[in-house]
Formats: structure tokens, C-alpha cells, sequence
């Protein structure tokens, strides 16, 4: 297939998705009604949320980058077309089925090994988890524990070489297991990469939990609450496509016990999980775009 029609091709397929997302929000919700609670949200805060959502994704370009140059030199413009279209692909696909994009791509864009680029994706996916734990343990029980809330991160953060020391372990000792030894056998290099996932977890769920508050008048607390369970259930096994249904059940249910009604949270986490689909969708036009055509890479 020709270049331009490849490309043409991509970007209907992305158009098709926007368009699919729009039939579901006006048969269920009804657009005037959904889109109302934007009115009251400032035009500055929408850009800089999108800023900073763009920031998490280019963190996360940054992380993967990273981590393959630890096997080999890699092209930082071809990392960020594979990374920009696994992050969109993941996202919309369900059962976490999009994940398999990342050693994919990677083999065929990039020339990384099938097992050092699982390897990658398992490691970044565990540090994931472990700072929206964190960030949730934390925001959870600054409405129980006050300033004792800090303790149960700290304690996290701390047992996490421990973890890694098993990790370490275990891939020196098991022969199939040492093709991830780049990644697990300097401090240095598992350091940098929880790095980064500190630095993209905390500044897109900042720039949501700050969204979601102004959208449903809510605390900003509470809204941290409701962003890190609702977007962290992206990593979840079980999921719907681009996480629907999925994200604004994990974004009402948390806060329910809290006094809330259900409508204006289903609302509000509709319209932060549209924003966030449209984001997603925007990055992987721009991935696939950037993405080498194998006649190119030959």
C-alpha cells in the first residue's frame, strides 16, 4: 500500500473511533446536557490541563527511551511514534489487548528485542502501579489520618528496593530471565525509570484532578481520589473499550460513600474521560504519522 493512502487509512481509522465515542455520548447522555458543565470550567485551566496531559505523554516517550537505550541506541522520533501509538492503542483496545502493540512496534520500528521490550513493558507497568498506590494511599487517608497520611506511601516507597532486589534476583538466577538484566542490574537505571513514572503519574493526575474539580465542584481531594482510581483502572485486566464504562464506574463509586449522588459524578467523569479520549486519540494520529514504512527502514 502506498504511503499517503497507509496514512489516509490511519487517520480515518482514528476519525472513526472520535466518531463512535460522539454517537455513544448523544444516545446516552445527550450532548447539550453532557457538555454543560464546561461552561463554568475557566478556558485556562482546559489548556493548561492539556498541556500537562501532553507533558505525561511525552514523560512517558522519555521513560521508554530511556530504558532501550540501555540495550541499544535508539532514535528518539521513532520511540515517540511507537510510544504514542502503543499508549493510544492500549487505551482503546480492552483486556489490556493493547499492550501487545508496545513489543510489536517496537521490533519492527525500532529493532528492540520481543523479550528486552516486555521486560520493559512489565517493569514500567509495575512502577504504575506502585506510585498510583501511593498517590491513592495517600489521598485516601489524608481524610482519616490528617498528616499521618504520609506514612503509608513512605512505607511503600521504602519496601520497593526490596522488591526490586527480588526482581534482580530472580532474573540472574533464572537463564530465561537474564535478557532483563540491563534494566534490573544497576540501581541507577530502575531509579531513573521510577522516576519517570513519578513525574507522569503526578503531573497528569494533576492536571485531571484539577479538571474534575472545577467541572463537578468538587474538592480537590476527593477529585485526586476519584482521577487515580478511575484512570488507574486502565490497568486493570478487565476493561471496556477506551476503558468505558470502566472509568466513570471508577470515578463515581469511590466518592458515592462520601455523600455524593451518582448523576453529577457519571457526568463529570464522562466529560474528564472525553477529554482524556480525545487526547488519546490526537497523540495517535500524530504516532501513527510517525511511524517508518517498512520499505524505509529496509
Amino acid at each position: 500500500m502506498p504511503k499517503t493512502v497507509a496514512t489516509y487509512v490511519k487517520v480515518l481509522f482514528a476519525a472513526a473511533m472520535v466518531f463512535g465515542l460522539g454517537y455513544w455520548v448523544h444516545s446516552a447522555y445527550g450532548w447539550s446536557n453532557t457538555l454543560a458543565n464546561w461552561v463554568k470550567v475557566s478556558p485556562f485551566i482546559v489548556f493548561a490541563t492539556m498541556v500537562m496531559v501532553l507533558i505525561s505523554h511525552i514523560a512517558r516517550v522519555a521513560r521508554i527511551h530511556y530504558a532501550y537505550n540501555k540495550q541499544q541506541p535508539t532514535a528518539f522520533r521513532q520511540t515517540l511514534a511507537v510510544s504514542f501509538v502503543h499508549n493510544t492503542v492500549s487505551f482503546l483496545l480492552p483486556m489490556r489487548l493493547g499492550e501487545l502493540a508496545l513489543p510489536a512496534l517496537s521490533r519492527h520500528q525500532l529493532r528492540i528485542d520481543v523479550k528486552y521490550a516486555l521486560a520493559t513493558l512489565f517493569l514500567v507497568r509495575l512502577f504504575d502501579a506502585h506510585v498510583l498506590l501511593c498517590l491513592l494511599v495517600f489521598f485516601a487517608g489524608s481524610l482519616w489520618l490528617g498528616e499521618y497520611s504520609i506514612i503509608a506511601p513512605v512505607a511503600l516507597i521504602a519496601a520497593l528496593p526490596i522488591g526490586m532486589l527480588l526482581l534482580k534476583s530472580a532474573s540472574s538466577r533464572i537463564g530465561k530471565l537474564k535478557f532483563a538484566g540491563p534494566l534490573l542490574g544497576k540501581k541507577r537505571v530502575w531509579i531513573s525509570l521510577y522516576a519517570y513514572t513519578l513525574v507522569i503519574w503526578c503531573v497528569k493526575l494533576f492536571a485531571l484532578a484539577t479538571l474534575a474539580a472545577a467541572l463537578g465542584n468538587l474538592p480537590i481531594d476527593h477529585a485526586w481520589i476519584a482521577t487515580i482510581i478511575a484512570d488507574g483502572s486502565a490497568l486493570s485486566p478487565v476493561t471496556g473499550f477506551a476503558n468505558a464504562g470502566t472509568f466513570e464506574l471508577a470515578f463515581t463509586l469511590p466518592l458515592l460513600p462520601l455523600g455524593y449522588e451518582s448523576e453529577p459524578l457519571v457526568k463529570t467523569a464522562v466529560n474528564v474521560h472525553l477529554f482524556i479520549f480525545v487526547i488519546n486519540i490526537c497523540v495517535g494520529i500524530l504516532g501513527f504519522l510517525l511511524l517508518t514504512p517498512k520499505q524505509v527502514r529496509q
